[in-house]
């Protein structure tokens, strides 16, 4: 993972710390960005599906499927996923495949086909599928300039207590973090006013969804 230089200063900026150059430099700053800066990326990135993580990708097929008598197929995840979203439709639609409504399950993905994700497998009753997810590892070029600050006030916070050994700091930070980080989604709903948007929750359909698909079969 590219740890950014900018994000770091940023952070370090609010605790009134010294700047870095390297990340890989022999400095305490630099040590603690190295430590905590791929945790807080990655907290964010789970918490909305950021149409500038975005990815769409097939999933490659297990042999093995541990859940056949309720979910037909087994996939392994794409090894860069932070978040599932839904299951892109083919370009001939959903052919023999079952639709599930709200009714029939506790959660319906977009797409209109459930799914789970479980011990980082998906199981689906698709065939061939082909899953929208956002990405864990995204460059700072890609990133918009609320969500670099949401990112730079959450690393702020963690490096709080081991850099300035400051549990109120930390705990202020975290508000400031929240409340930009609310408004880096507000941002991202806002630039894409048109396109989908799903909590993880509400993407991963609960266990048993499967079942209620299949007619109740398992």
């Amino acid at each position: 993972m590219a740890i950014s230089i900018t994000v770091c200063n940023l952070a370090l900026g609010e605790l009134r710390a010294p700047a870095i150059v390297d990340i890989d430099e022999a400095t305490t700053e630099a040590a603690e960005c190295r430590r905590y800066y791929p945790h807080c990326l990655k907290l964010l990135l789970e918490r909305f599906d950021w149409s500038f993580a975005a990815r769409i990708a097939p999933l490659a097929e297990l042999a093995a499927n541990p859940r056949a008598s309720e979910w037909a197929h087994a996939y392994a995840l794409p090894a860069d996923l932070a978040t599932a979203a839904r299951l892109v439709p083919p370009a001939g639609g959903w052919a023999g495949a079952p639709v599930c409504s709200p009714a029939s399950g506790p959660a319906t993905p977009i797409s209109g086909q459930p799914f789970i994700i479980e011990n980082g497998v998906l199981f689906s009753q698709v065939a061939n599928a082909i899953l929208e997810y956002s990405a864990r590892d995204v460059a700072e070029a890609a990133m918009p300039g609320l969500f670099i600050d949401a990112l730079a006030y959450a690393l702020a916070a963690r490096l709080a207590v081991p850099l300035r050994d400051s549990r109120e700091a930390k705990g202020q930070l975290l508000q400031q973090a929240e409340v930009a980080a609310q408004r880096a989604i507000a941002d991202d709903i806002n630039r894409q006013p048109n396109r989908a948007t799903s909590a993880p929750d509400e993407v991963a359909i609960a266990r048993g969804a499967g079942a209620a698909c299949m007619g109740g079969a398992g």
